[in-house]
């Protein structure tokens, strides 16, 4: 009878961890792999967010060690250094003629930049979370909307929508990722791009977080992304690196 019951365990046993295996590659395989095309050094320490004219000529990025803005060319290499000097630079993107948006994860703050002059707007954003070292770490441009999102990085995760005056529409908890280090907003779809740089995933994402698809990358700490002519442009941290995926047809 010892004998038979021990048979029983190990038999179980078997079929459990099965079970779970086939439930762990079930979670991986729902995470296509990009097809990477390119991939080009930054003379640019930290580069932390992306972004891209409507052309898709001209990339922009900022160094969180240096807290400057660059101009850069979609193969890496550096055409200019904006005098504007910042606290804790996070995230960039494309606004109206001229203009950036630049975000400042420590004092949650947008800034609003203009290129030719060199002046820049701060604006506070009023949200609450729970460490200064884990703020605002994306911000992105709706121009069909007038619109705003930022990216809260973690504790908690949040995507949060603006208002044209920079006040809050709402604010969405995301879930989907341990954090969220970089967003840009699709016009031609109407969806969000968010990257995240522990998990190590580009999910494309309704307008309120919910993740429509998730790819994987083999990128070290992924903070910035852009999307232009069928492909996806994503900037390393640690790297110092631009990599381009090919973007997939859906």
């Amino acid at each position: 009878m010892l004998l038979l019951k021990k048979v029983i365990i190990i038999f179980l046993g078997i079929i459990i961890n099965t079970s779970c295996s086939k439930n762990n590659n079930d979670i991986i395989s729902n995470n296509d792999t990009l097809e990477l095309e390119a991939s080009y050094k930054i003379d640019v320490l930290e580069p932390s967010g992306l972004a891209i004219n409507s052309a898709g000529t001209v990339l922009y990025t900022v160094s969180d060690n240096t807290a400057q803005v660059y101009k850069l060319s979609i193969t890496g290499n550096v055409l200019q250094t904006f005098s504007y000097k910042g606290n804790d630079l996070e995230g960039v993107s494309s606004f109206t003629k001229n203009k950036l948006l630049l975000a400042e994860e420590r004092t949650k703050e947008i800034v609003v930049l203009n290129m030719v002059t060199g002046e820049s707007l701060k604006h506070s954003i009023n949200y609450e979370n729970k460490d200064a070292n884990s703020g605002i770490e994306g911000v992105s441009y709706d121009a069909n909307s007038n619109t705003f999102f930022i990216l809260n990085e973690k504790n908690p995760g949040l995507l949060i929508r603006l208002r044209a005056d920079f006040s809050v529409i709402a604010a969405y908890k995301l879930d989907f990722a341990n954090d969220y280090s970089g967003i840009f907003y699709e016009s031609s779809s109407n969806n969000l791009w968010i990257v995240s740089d522990q998990s190590k995933t580009i999910n494309k994402c309704s307008l309120t977080g919910k993740v429509i698809k998730s790819y994987s990358i083999n990128v070290t700490q992924a903070e910035g992304i852009v999307i232009s002519n069928n492909k996806i442009y994503v900037v390393s941290d640690a790297e110092a690196k631009l990599y381009v995926f090919k973007k997939p047809t859906e």
